[in-house]
């Protein structure tokens, strides 16, 4: 499954950041931001009307990205 489709208040530890539909440069800077391979995820909260979701990426970086931009990511949901 892809991030954009976890809901608020899920987890999931991140298995991909797939570089194959979006830019190399947007693929290492979701990387630098904490969404990266075996790192943990959660949804905080979905913007209205399909604006940005924030993540928090780890226990402390908390980031808003687009909903085309979480797509690209792919989670699996944690076991709590």
């Amino acid at each position: 499954m892809s991030l954009d489709m976890l809901e608020p208040g899920e987890s999931g530890i991140v298995e991909i950041v797939d570089s194959g539909t979006c830019e190399i440069g947007l693929s290492n800077r979701l990387k630098a931001l904490g969404l990266s391979a075996s790192h943990e995820v959660s949804m905080l909260r979905r913007g209205w009307f399909g604006g940005p979701l924030v993540v928090r990426a780890g226990r402390t970086t908390e980031i808003a990205i687009r909903r085309s931009e979480a797509a690209m990511v792919r989670v699996r949901r944690s076991e709590k």
